[in-house]
């Protein structure tokens, strides 16, 4: 027996196996339209195997956000550096690249954010608050230090990080729609992104003026 929890190392790569199959229903048939038995048969095991390893269908789903969390702090915790125009935009291009190299997440945290009214009520742990807070708090330093406009943080990652993510979630039709290569479609996105940004958190120096407040730019 392994000593790592105490558990099987069997047990443990049939919990991972499980969570890796529900991870590809859940993002394509949501929360309501994956069934214990479709994963169940994804994986190769009973449907009484699963809720003897998961104990219900929310717990497995909460398992498969850990994941998603998870994945997506490995791409962000080294991202830490003082508030800039620049760091910010980093960390955006961030999510956009996680965003791309594991679609299912997106298409997951799509339906989560459309079909969770009837569980966030109920849920233990938001596990995507922290992720979330990575961006929060560097946007809220910047504007404390003056770097950045005084915005709403909040409602501006939100807005972002949803615009992001439907982008990649939706990054077939979007292609289509476009006639486009995606690798152009993604590039116009990063700009279009990028313009965004800057355009929402930079601080615009005043222009010159004189002591009657007229812009010197004008006289020359």
């Amino acid at each position: 027996m392994n000593s790592e929890l105490g558990r099987p190392r069997d047990v443990r790569d049939t919990d991972q196996r499980c969570v890796a199959a529900a991870q590809l229903l859940f993002a394509s048939n949501g929360f309501d339209g994956a069934s214990l038995r479709d994963i169940a048969n994804a994986v190769g095991i009973s449907s009484a195997a699963l809720v003897h390893h998961f104990g219900t269908k929310e717990r497995l789903y909460s398992a498969v956000l850990e994941s998603l969390a998870k994945s997506l702090g490995s791409y962000l915790n080294d991202a830490r550096e003082p508030p800039s125009v620049a760091a910010a935009m980093r960390l955006f291009d961030r999510f956009l690249d996680w965003s791309f190299e594991n679609q299912h997440y997106s298409q997951l945290l799509m339906r989560e954010l459309m079909e969770n009214k009837s569980r966030v009520s109920r849920a233990r742990r938001l596990h995507m608050l922290e992720m979330i807070g990575t961006f929060v708090d560097l946007l809220k330093q910047g504007v404390r230090a003056g770097v950045f406009k005084p915005i709403d943080a909040e409602l501006f990652v939100f807005f972002t990080l949803g615009a992001i993510t439907h982008f990649s979630a939706a990054a077939p039709t979007i292609d289509r729609m476009l006639s486009d290569d995606l690798g152009d479609a993604i590039t116009r996105f990063k700009a279009v992104l990028k313009l965004n940004v800057t355009s929402a958190l930079s601080v615009v120096t005043p222009a010159p003026s004189d002591a009657d407040g007229n812009d010197l730019r004008e006289a020359r």
